[in-house]
């Protein structure tokens, strides 16, 4: 069964908004690591001690990319649910972008919002979810 539904400006931002946020998370765990391991820099411990630095920061390290992995995965269900639901977008269009947005989280669903969601046409056929 299909339907006609509105997406306005807001909502494309707000979906944008969505998107960008797993790069974010992922963005903040990676400075958190470099932030850890300028004091091999500045010669407060010897070089062989970046996996013990790694080790005292295990459970903080493990929070942030375990929170950024669990919102990566709900937007990666949000992308996928709004691409299949498109009537407009043929299946191997489809699949090749399922495939990119698995493949590259958090990066493709920056490029997913670009391409996808932000020209989207205002009033669109979409499949109802059964």
């Amino acid at each position: 069964m299909e339907r006609r539904v509105e997406i306005t400006d807001s909502e494309k931002r707000k979906m944008g908004i969505i998107c960008f946020i797993p790069a974010i998370a992922f963005f903040i765990s990676l400075v958190y690591y470099l932030f850890l391991q300028m004091q091999l820099l500045h010669g407060h411990h010897p070089p062989e001690s970046g996996s013990s630095i790694t080790a005292q920061h295990y459970g903080a390290l493990f929070v942030l990319l375990a929170t950024s992995a669990t919102i990566s995965a709900g937007v990666l269900l949000f992308c996928i649910v709004h691409l299949t639901r498109r009537v407009d977008i043929n299946t191997p269009t489809k699949m090749t972008w399922i495939l990119v947005l698995i493949i590259t989280v958090p990066i493709s669903f920056i490029l997913f919002w670009y391409f996808k969601i932000k020209p989207e046409p205002r009033f669109q056929q979409v499949k109802d979810i059964k």
